[in-house]
């Protein structure tokens, strides 16, 4: 069962699940640990296949499901606009 965010440092926390998610899943090894969160992951070597994996990883990670609008290129371009589209669907809004 996914753990509920948290208040105060919730971007942060969310931010860290996510970085956490892309690191076991292997995408970019050696460097997801470090990279900025606004790095372009497509520009460091993240693949569309792999993209498919972060996401179903996010929505059983958080108990969400991406619609159909974000199942973007954008909105897996990097950590920080992941993270936005996590806290807004754990919030119930349609966009980030």
């Amino acid at each position: 069962m996914p753990a509920k965010a948290v208040h105060g440092n919730e971007r942060t926390h969310v931010e860290r699940r996510v970085r956490d998610l892309l690191a076991r899943r292997a995408v970019l090894p050696g460097v997801i640990e470090s990279v900025e969160a606004e790095a372009d992951l497509w520009e460091l070597g993240m693949e569309s296949l792999a993209m498919v994996g972060v996401m179903v990883a996010v929505e059983d990670e958080f108990g969400i499901e991406f619609p159909d609008e974000l199942l973007t290129r954008e909105t897996f371009r990097s950590l920080a606009v992941i993270t936005d589209a996590v806290m807004s669907l754990t919030r119930g809004e349609d966009r980030p």
